[in-house]
């Protein structure tokens, strides 16, 4: 029995470890710069009132990114090939998304300054922002120039794995309040318009939105030509449990970023204020802990630098992708996803001259209600998938209602 039990631990952590990966990358693509900054807000402005928005847009969105992992094991085509098919104008749907993949540069591109100014935090030579962007940029441009999946997903886990253990150390400095986090949570807050309204960034920041479908390239990548019914039976557990664990990092991404608000704000009087010296402040707190300022601010910047990462590589994919399935070219997909990365880049470093925040707020507002509709079509999928990959009751009950909320949350949000 004693030889059976590490035996049969190696075959549980061989099958888990198989599909280990795309998860995980949708965890670290999405702990994005508008994440941490508005975490730190609600927590310093609302302490752990809004728990319950986090635990429920999460759920939604996990829920989404299962249907997701569903279609593309049982089909072998990632999700942009199913979406063609749902009814209307020929390839609006995924045209669509692949503009406002393009338009999603500009809020991501906010994240390049927040993560240039931590850098350059860190380093002992003072050193203009923007030359920082142009440097993280040209480094994220080399690794994905190559277009090698193994080395980004071995990028992306690694720092997944250091970014837990740094937080972990800074854990040791705050104090929870497993009361406060409990009425948070079932004791939802409606009591105002901010409250509303902060419901409303999280449903935008948390997790993103379209980039959810990102995933289905990755898994793609990782499932290879391997499809069909008895390699999804024999798997998709395995799959389900890259997604779990990615999802339960971005929970824990969010309420460590929420405590920081809490403990170290709102717990002294303090609102949120200015990004970068909220930061510095929060940073300076972290010393209770040795070497706590440095390890938050490394962890931070390494957070946004795999975000942006991320997020440059999942739509450069679909991007290219799309180009390639509705315009009529011989450049082929390798190549197209290769100049992709250069203009995303190019983009990027542009806004770190010229860009405006003004604009964030309305690119985010288009973002969620398309990916309240986008959650429409996946249940249309859905229905039309074999019956053993289809999803449960509670899979679609949960989908009608946060594909219903998103873009009446979208509203709300764009009014206030």
């Amino acid at each position: 029995m004693s030889d059976r039990l590490p035996a049969r631990i190696r075959a549980w952590y061989t099958e888990r470890a198989r599909f280990l990966g795309p998860g995980l990358i949708l965890a670290m693509s999405s702990a994005g710069w508008v994440g941490i900054l508005v975490f730190l807000s609600i927590g310093a402005n609302m302490g752990y009132a809004l728990l319950w928005a986090i635990a429920g847009v999460l759920l939604y969105k996990y829920m989404f990114t299962t249907g997701i992992a569903r279609y593309t094991v049982s089909q072998g085509e990632n999700i942009y090939a199913g979406l063609q098919r749902v009814p209307g104008l020929r390839n609006w749907e995924v045209l669509f998304i692949g503009a406002v993949y393009v338009v999603e540069i500009v809020y991501h591109a906010g994240g390049a300054l927040v993560a240039a100014n931590l850098l350059a935090g860190l380093v002992p030579i003072r050193l203009p922002v923007q030359y920082v962007v142009i440097a993280i940029f040209v480094l994220i441009t080399l690794i994905l120039f190559r277009n090698s999946y193994p080395l980004f997903k071995r990028i992306m886990v690694g720092a997944g794995f250091v970014i837990i253990a740094g937080m972990c150390v800074n854990f040791l400095s705050l104090y929870l309040s497993p009361g406060e986090m409990a009425a948070g949570l079932f004791f939802p807050a409606f009591g105002n318009e901010d409250h509303l309204y902060y419901a409303g960034v999280i449903m935008c920041s948390l997790g993103t939105g379209l980039s959810l479908l990102c995933s289905s390239m990755w898994l793609s990548k990782q499932i290879g030509d391997n499809h069909g019914e008895t390699f999804f039976k024999d798997h998709m557990k395995s799959v389900y449990f890259d997604l779990r664990l990615g999802f339960v990092i971005l929970a824990v991404l969010s309420v460590f970023y929420l405590t920081i608000g809490f403990v170290v704000l709102n717990e002294h009087g303090l609102p949120a204020f200015e990004q970068d010296l909220m930061v510095q402040v929060i940073g300076h707190t972290m010393d209770v802990v040795p070497f706590g300022m440095t390890i938050f601010v490394a962890i931070s910047f390494l957070t946004l630098f795999v975000y942006l990462i991320g997020a440059t590589d999942g739509r450069a994919r679909a991007v290219a992708w799309i180009i390639r399935q509705t315009v009529p070219t011989r450049v082929s997909e390798d190549w197209l996803y290769r100049c992709v990365v250069v203009l995303f880049s190019l983009i990027f470093i542009g806004f770190a001259y010229f860009g405006t925040k003004y604009t964030i707020k309305d690119v985010l507002t288009v973002s969620v209600f398309m990916f309240g509709l986008v959650g429409f079509m996946l249940v249309w999928l859905d229905r039309r998938l074999p019956a053993y990959a289809r999803g449960s009751r509670l899979w679609y009950g949960i989908m009608l209602i946060g594909s219903t909320l998103f873009p009446v949350g979208a509203v709300f949000y764009a009014m206030m």
